[in-house]
């Protein structure tokens, strides 16, 4: 009898441990519900279309291009202009050749996310680009976005939210913004659907949560685009006859569907008389930068200057001898002949098979 009732309670106790940690779990996740919904909304930052702010974030997009150590916040003239950023930690990913960083500007109670765009040469990042069939947006029923760019972002995600989550537990007072440049902006949308997915109390245009980006490319078809306008803050900075957010069309590509954009968009006209002059528009007014004939549109203006910063200057004035840069820890740049670009573009796995390692294929 006695070994029985020892049998029996060695049964049980696997059940209980099971039961506590679910117990664990749901306390955790009510206890961050309650955090953000007292919270108040921080007013340090002010408005996010301000001058001051449009060029801070700007500044925070580009400092996703630096090839300097971000750790101290000590890596040129970037560092200077954001100068009281603390930076938290930096995420990447080999395979696509993705990054990007999440710092802290303690004095303005914000939570920086920034998103590296395509760097030029970067094969791997091409493949982002320019693979734009459409896959299935799983949290959305019926909506639709751009396959390289869903791709590249499911490839680094599990090495961003969590961390950001754990964070805003930290700084319940803190807004959060996302912030990219180009492909930058792309993931930087994806990610912060992927906060408001995990932590609901933020999603419906929370005023905690914003996005800014810069250049940013079509993401997802027309019910993406309702989704993200229901759900976030989202400010798209374009210069005047800038060819990427203008792809991929707005018309419907034949066995691959169409792209609508979201947000607001800040029209800068004339970069080079004032490149801090924008118009607020909606997404795909006609009278502002889609008022741009197609013949008068390429890349001059995709870099910037937007708000006087320009992507292509975030390694000028470093605090680092970039002679002494270790390629062999960034080697995405040219074509890898050893490299299976034909998986990574799941060229063979379109029937839905998941082949984004680079190395299956999904034949």
């Amino acid at each position: 009898m006695q070994q029985q009732i020892i049998s029996s309670s060695c049964k049980a106790t696997p059940i209980k441990h099971i039961l506590s940690f679910k117990l664990i779990s749901l306390i955790s996740l009510i206890f961050l519900s309650v955090l953000i919904e007292a919270a108040p909304v921080s007013n340090a930052l002010g408005p996010i279309t301000s001058a001051p702010n449009l060029k801070s974030f700007a500044n925070y997009a580009a400092a996703a291009y630096i090839k300097a150590p971000l750790n101290n916040w000590d890596c040129g003239d970037i560092c200077l202009a954001t100068k009281g950023t603390q930076f938290v930690t930096d995420f990447k990913n080999d395979v696509l050749n993705t990054r990007g960083y999440i710092a802290m500007e303690p004095e303005k109670k914000l939570i920086i996310v920034s998103y590296r765009g395509t760097v030029p040469g970067s094969v791997r990042n091409y493949i982002s680009d320019f693979v734009i069939y459409q896959d299935e947006y799983t949290p959305v029923p019926g909506a639709s976005v751009h396959h390289g760019f869903l791709n590249a972002w499911e490839q680094i995600q599990p090495k961003v939210t969590d961390d950001l989550i754990k964070l805003i537990k930290e700084k319940p007072d803190f807004n959060i913004g996302f912030m990219g440049h180009s492909l930058g902006g792309a993931l930087a949308t994806l990610s912060a659907l992927d906060l408001i997915q995990k932590v609901p109390e933020l999603a419906k245009r929370n005023e905690k949560v914003f996005l800014a980006t810069f250049g940013q490319p079509r993401t997802g078809d027309e019910t993406f685009a309702k989704y993200v306008d229901e759900n976030l803050i989202a400010i798209r900075s374009i210069v005047r006859g800038d060819l990427v957010p203008r792809l991929p069309t707005s018309w419907t590509i034949p066995f691959i569907g169409s792209y609508k954009h979201f947000g607001e968009e800040l029209y800068i006209d004339n970069p080079d008389h004032d490149s801090s002059a924008f118009t607020e528009c909606n997404a795909e007014d006609p009278k502002c930068s889609e008022s741009i004939p197609l013949t008068e549109l390429g890349l001059k203006y995709h870099s910037g200057p937007y708000y006087g910063v320009n992507m292509r200057d975030a390694n000028v004035n470093l605090n680092f001898n970039v002679e002494t840069y270790d390629y062999s820890t960034d080697p995405y740049i040219y074509y890898d002949p050893n490299f299976n670009y034909e998986g990574i573009m799941r060229v063979n796995g379109i029937d839905g098979t998941k082949g984004v390692n680079g190395t299956e294929g999904g034949s």
